[in-house]
């Protein structure tokens, strides 16, 4: 059989070779026929596509990670200038609705210098509470006791618990609301809320050792 009676044969029969790929080190690909190169090119291609997805969402959360840095140097800064129990409060709060957005935060002290402020509350199931967290709670839940703290509306959907401690002994606790559902979830990472907690405990530890 000549090479053009086979080119004749496979124009007359163009599903021969898509039945027969294997055989003769072909794939299909859509009911086209390709080359193993082809084939690897167009793998590579689609790799590539995937590669360049992935870079974007790492380039993503990159800059949000750039961003929570800078928002919690100034936090950093605020709490450094304040020089009383009520500087350092409102520093937090300030910090918190001016570079996160977040207006419903509630700060509780169970510190002794502290027991003359509005910021005293020594309730058991609290300090039993923060002494169970051994990273910022993020999620959905809050008892009673904690929902009280804020104002009836918005209606608040999810909630960060930030134990404050002197050492390893919890002194307070700072709860930061919000009432989007999705703001603090279960799953989130935690580590530059804790990084923050551990600023503030130190700057309303270095206030209160002053009272």
């Amino acid at each position: 059989m000549q090479a053009e009676e086979i080119l004749a044969y496979l124009d007359d029969n163009p599903d021969f070779l898509a039945s027969h790929a294997p055989r003769y080190g072909l794939k299909p690909l859509q009911d086209r026929v390709v080359s193993f190169a082809d084939r690897q090119m167009l793998d590579l291609k689609d790799r590539n596509r995937q590669l360049e997805a992935r870079l974007t969402q790492l380039i993503r959360h990159g800059e949000q990670n750039d961003q929570i840095v800078a928002r919690s140097h100034k936090l950093a800064i605020a709490l450094l200038r304040g020089q009383t129990l009520a500087e350092v409060h409102h520093a937090i709060q300030h910090t918190f609705a001016d570079q996160f957005g977040l207006h419903s935060v509630a700060l509780r002290l169970w510190h002794p210098a502290a027991e003359n402020t509005e910021l005293y509350n020594s309730r058991q199931d609290i300090r039993l509470l923060a002494g169970n967290l051994s990273a910022p709670y993020c999620g959905p839940y809050a008892n009673d006791e904690i929902i009280s703290w804020f104002p009836a509306t918005p209606v608040l959907q999810s909630f960060a618990q930030l134990a404050l401690r002197d050492g390893t002994e919890p002194f307070g606790m700072l709860v930061i609301a919000s009432d989007d559902a999705q703001r603090f979830t279960l799953e989130m990472q935690t580590h530059y809320l804790a990084q923050m907690a551990e600023l503030m405990s130190q700057a309303l530890l270095r206030v209160l050792g002053k009272a």
